[in-house]
Parts: C-alpha cells; structure tokens; sequence
C-alpha cells in the first residue's frame, strides 16, 4: 500500500487486525525482511511493515535525512492509520530508528523489540567506514552494499545450504535506489547514542540476538539487556545478523511469547 509522507510516496505492507505490531527493517533492505513474521503474525495482530525514507518502494528525500527525520514519519503514518498505540519492533537499523521513537512518543508504544541492534553511536572508526560505504554506493551502485552485507547477514553455512535466500537478497538490495542508501548510511553515521535512554524506557522489551552475529554480537545484545529496566534476552542459534530469515520459526516462536504478555 502506498501513502504520501511530507509530500513523498510511502509504502507499507499492512495485514490482519487486532492489536498493531510495527516492524521496521534493517539496512540494506525493505519490510520483505519481514515477510516470515507478517505471514505468522497477521492471524493475530494488525502487522504494519513500512519501507523506510528511500528503501524499497519509498521515494528518497533530495536531502539528507536523519534517524529522528525518519521517526516523525512513521509517527504520521501511525496517525494516518488511526493507530494509538503499538508494539515496536526494531532490527538493526530499524532498532536505531526504535531509539528515536521511544525518545519521541514513548507513550505510542506498549512494548519493545530489539532485535540485532545496538544503542551506541558509530565511533569515529565507524563513521568513516560508512562514509566510505556512501562513497562506493555513489560511484558502483547498489553492488557496493549487496558485495559488503550478505556476508554479514547469513551465516557461511546458510549461503551454502541456502543460495537462494542469499540470491534473493541479493537482488532485493540490487533493485534498492542508491541514492536512498547513501541518506540511509549517513544517517546511521551520524545517529544519537541512546545508551542513556535505555534506563529510561519503561516497556516490556526483548532482546534477540544471533548466535553468530559479528555485527551485533550476543556478548554486545546482552549487555544492553542488562541496561533496560524490563528486558528478557534471547539467542536465535545459528543464525548471523538477520535472524528473521535465518530462523524465522525460533524467531517467531520468541516474538509470539513475548506478544502474549502485552496488554494492548
């Protein structure tokens, strides 16, 4: 479905009814990271699954944006949709995403998911590399990040067992405007440190990481469980970053738990 956003066309997939469920994606990709959870979930929740400013089938902006810039527009797509309050869930760059909306409205949002991200701003290491990302972005296209992250995503065993899952990735980042993933890689350069807001988040929060996850190891996912006042920490086994796809029945299997325990 598609909506307009300060004047840009939106997308975002919507199905089932019953308490919203809000799940926002991760960098290099759309809400079809998602698809696993959409299917299993629609039975039971009104799932809403948008593709970020510039991702997918949503026009990037001709400036640049920040995290907080994306925020406030999922906070209008939930006033279109009349939704009043929802379950957040965040993986990766859609968990920094999380962070500015739990700083924003923490009030839309009866409960948390954090799934393979991490509260800390880029240090100046990580700025630059991704600055660097932007760069090779601008000057070989969208192979840049296909080349850089289904390596990280999937674990080795997963690319070999499972070619077409990498492959689908694979085009999915191909087909990405590669302009809307260098606004999308500098706005995670340069996002907020949101270490000290997790004290302050008062909602029931999971925390999933992957076994195997060299981007946002299970050591760096636990400890920042142990910061949020009610957080339970889960491990999906043998999966790398993206974990939704990987093992997306352990995966659901955790979020339906955790869902049952929301009062919405």
């Amino acid at each position: 479905m598609f909506t307009t956003i300060h004047g840009l066309q939106t997308y975002y997939q919507e199905q089932g009814s019953g308490p919203a469920l809000l799940l926002l994606h991760g960098f290099p990709l759309d809400h079809r990271m998602w698809q696993d959870q959409i299917d299993y979930f629609k039975t039971t929740h009104r799932v809403i699954a948008p593709d970020l400013r510039g991702l997918g089938q949503s026009d990037p902006h001709k400036d640049l944006i920040t995290l907080d810039h994306l925020a406030d527009e999922l906070l209008l797509l939930l006033d279109q949709l009349q939704v009043e309050k929802a379950v957040l869930a965040g993986f990766s760059m859609g968990g920094y995403v999380a962070f500015s909306l739990m700083r924003k409205a923490p009030q839309r949002f009866a409960g948390l998911v954090l799934a393979n991200t991490r509260p800390d701003a880029d240090p100046l290491e990580g700025q630059i590399n991704r600055m660097k990302m932007a760069a090779s972005l601008l000057e070989k296209g969208t192979h840049a990040a296909a080349d850089s992250m289904i390596p990280k995503l999937l674990t080795e065993e997963t690319l070999a067992s499972r070619p077409s899952l990498a492959e689908e990735l694979n085009q999915q980042i191909l087909d990405m405007d590669a302009l809307g993933l260098v606004h999308a890689t500098l706005a995670m350069a340069f996002r907020k440190d949101s270490t000290e807001l997790l004290a302050e988040i008062e909602v029931p929060t999971l925390v999933i990481a992957g076994e195997k996850d060299t981007i946002t190891t299970p050591e760096l996912m636990r400890t920042m469980a142990s910061q949020l006042p009610q957080a339970e920490y889960v491990q999906i086994e043998g999966a790398a970053h993206l974990t939704t796809r990987e093992n997306p029945q352990a995966f659901n299997q955790h979020l339906e738990q955790f869902l049952n325990r929301i009062a919405l």
